[in-house]
């Protein structure tokens, strides 16, 4: 593809997935009530289309420079980071896949993959900001959510690869490789996520009644109140106050919630309600998150 040509189509590309990102802002998000923070990622279509028909470094320029735009218009510092760290990992990776293509995955397969290592960079930044390692409690439901995103994307990307005008604009005669069928690597790569994250999901909701509960509020890295919550009649409503913003936390019926925050996200309070120990409730935006601790953890600086 000659240099002009090149350029012109990289700005088309960046407009797309700029403009692919808002539809999905407005449009309601299936995954709101399993997987808070999850979403169809209909941006990542054109990152997928681009690493094929581009190559890495270009593809990485218009992943650059749509998050940049995206974060400027509609997100902030947060969401910069937490996109960046998302979509930089998951291109690398199905950018290796692609480079190995004796390695036999379909279109539907590299979607998936990418889209488990988008969660796994969100989480990693995620961990970093709140300075907490608990939020990867949240892996296996955002592993299981990669599934129908990544059954999504495939299948939309592998519609519009074997398009004839697509690869005419491009200059190209199509992929080296068939990736638009289900490969049988892609059904067990499925088939694997689905039984190992319903599990790990299964055991976290069955554990057994601590004989000792408590609700932990961090902000800043720094202990903001513990609140023993063991009687399941406590209830409690604390407005938390930062320079970033505010959050109501709602402590009632033996758990946690936020119910409401000026975060542009909202994602800590569509998390609902936790009652179970290690469940955490995060808003990146104001850097605090919520934690039920259990007998064992430590627990200073206590209020009732």
């Amino acid at each position: 593809m000659e240099k002009t040509r090149k350029l012109i189509f990289m700005s088309i590309l960046v407009a797309q997935s700029l403009i692919l990102y808002i539809v999905e802002m407005y449009m309601p998000n299936p995954f709101t009530a399993i997987a808070p923070g999850a979403k169809l990622g209909l941006s990542n279509i054109i990152t997928l289309i681009s690493l094929i028909f581009i190559g890495f470094k270009d593809t990485f320029v218009v992943l650059v420079i749509r998050i940049i735009l995206a974060s400027m218009f509609f997100g902030g510092l947060s969401a910069f980071l937490y996109s960046i760290a998302g979509g930089i990992l998951s291109l690398v990776v199905m950018g290796i896949i692609l480079k190995l293509n004796k390695i036999n995955y379909g279109l539907i397969g590299i979607s998936i993959i990418g889209s488990i290592f988008h969660n796994i960079g969100q989480l990693i930044m995620a961990s970093i900001i709140i300075q907490n390692i608990g939020i990867f409690i949240y892996l296996p439901v955002l592993l299981l959510s990669s599934i129908p995103t990544g059954l999504f994307v495939g299948l939309v990307c592998g519609f519009l690869m074997k398009n004839k005008n697509i690869q005419n604009s491009l200059n190209v005669k199509g992929v080296e490789f068939k990736l638009y069928n289900l490969k049988k690597l892609d059904v067990i790569l499925i088939i694997i996520l689905i039984i190992v994250n319903l599990g790990i999901i299964f055991n976290i909701k069955n554990k057994d009644d601590m004989s000792e509960k408590w609700v932990e509020i961090v902000v800043q890295g720094k202990t903001y109140k513990k609140v023993l919550i063991q009687d399941k009649s406590y209830e409690e409503k604390i407005k938390i106050t930062t320079k970033f913003g505010y959050n109501y936390v709602y402590i009632h019926d033996g758990g946690v919630e936020i119910i409401d925050a000026d975060c542009h996200d909202k994602i800590c309070i569509k998390t609902g309600f936790i009652d179970k120990e290690g469940e955490i409730i995060a808003c990146l935006p104001h850097k605090m998150y919520v934690k039920i601790l259990g007998e064992n953890e430590e627990v200073d600086n206590v209020s009732y």
